[in-house]
């Protein structure tokens, strides 16, 4: 039987590269989007067997997707790379009158590197921000403002450090310029990036002897955002904190929905949980904001920022982004 007839025409116009296969795993279809991303005909490959058609790595991934479709009947996801590209793909059975009679593996080329990308910048850009703090301090506390001397060296340095944050900035705008928030593809799992901030820095806390405690339910709206930018700028405020406390300090991470309807946010929250007795003095205020960097890229990700000070609380800085556009 020739299962290439059964296929709808429809696939013809998909824009993402399909492969379809029969039951001994041979391509029996292929559509207009395989051939302009591979560079093959269609009449080229038919008859081939499905991994055949790729190289390398390419050609592990489409075999072992394959056999677990054929092991389990049920969609498979994976990854290949051929040439310089990456793709992610969906292997799923074609069944009709409850046999299976084949596979259809469906293609979308991989985002770039976007999210590393930004990930290296903020890595980048918080060294910055340190220093500029360090040299700010610097002149406070060695009246370096009053000296002609001290003034001239640390506000060279000073200079220098802006000139490089500036560029990262700008480095980080181009990054973005792909997933705005303006864009439907831009979202993230926050149950997700909240787990991943648990796991770089769940061993820094242990050193400090600051307790750390995750706050979050088991599921989430997306968030509008990419998933690197929120983990940098999360890390990043959680280091802040993990700096300023003491041995036997409390911070606590929360990521929650608020809201209801067209009114619904994805809020994350940064406390550090003062150890104080019920009759003791108020917890001491800090004027100090956020780190610029950590603003900066809420800012880039559509988002708002804000601290308050409470005496049972402490400290708590929010994090705030809008829910994904429903797809």
């Amino acid at each position: 039987m020739n299962h290439a007839e059964s296929i709808p025409s429809l696939l013809n116009f998909l824009g993402a590269p399909i492969l379809v296969g029969d039951p001994e795993g041979r391509v029996i279809y292929a559509n207009p989007a395989f051939e302009r991303a591979f560079s093959l005909k269609s009449e080229d490959v038919r008859g081939e067997p499905l991994a055949g058609v790729f190289g390398g790595g390419g050609r592990e991934a489409i075999l072992g997707a394959v056999a677990e479709v054929c092991r389990c009947g049920e969609t498979v996801n994976f990854r290949l790379k051929e040439a310089d590209t990456g793709f992610l793909g969906l292997a799923s059975p074609i069944e009709a009158e409850r046999d299976r009679v084949g596979v259809v593996i469906l293609l979308t080329e991989e985002p770039a590197a976007d999210e590393r990308l930004l990930a290296y910048q903020g890595e980048i850009s918080e060294p910055l921000d340190e220093a500029l703090q360090s040299l700010d301090e610097i002149l406070e506390q060695t009246g370096g403002r009053r000296s002609e001397q001290y003034r001239s060296l640390v506000e060279q340095g000073i200079s220098a450090l802006e000139r490089a944050s500036k560029w990262s900035e700008e480095l980080h705008a181009a990054l973005c310029g792909r997933g705005d928030k303006n864009s439907p593809s831009a979202s993230l799992d926050p149950v997700k990036v909240v787990h991943q901030v648990v796991s770089r820095l769940t061993g820094d806390f242990e050193r400090a002897g600051v307790a750390f405690q995750l706050l979050a339910p088991a599921q989430l709206p997306a968030a509008r955002g990419h998933a690197a930018m929120l983990e940098t700028a999360l890390v990043r405020l959680m280091r802040h904190r993990l700096a300023q406390a003491s041995a036997g300090g409390y911070v606590t991470l929360a990521a929650r929905a608020v809201g209801h309807g067209g009114t619904q946010a994805l809020l994350f929250s940064v406390a550090d949980q003062p150890i104080a007795e019920p009759d003791s003095s108020p917890v001491e205020e800090h004027n100090e904001q956020e780190p610029r960097a950590v603003r900066a890229t809420v800012a880039a990700l559509g988002g708002e920022i804000y601290t308050f000070e409470d005496p049972a609380l402490g400290r708590v800085t929010a994090i705030r982004l809008e829910p994904a556009p429903a797809s």
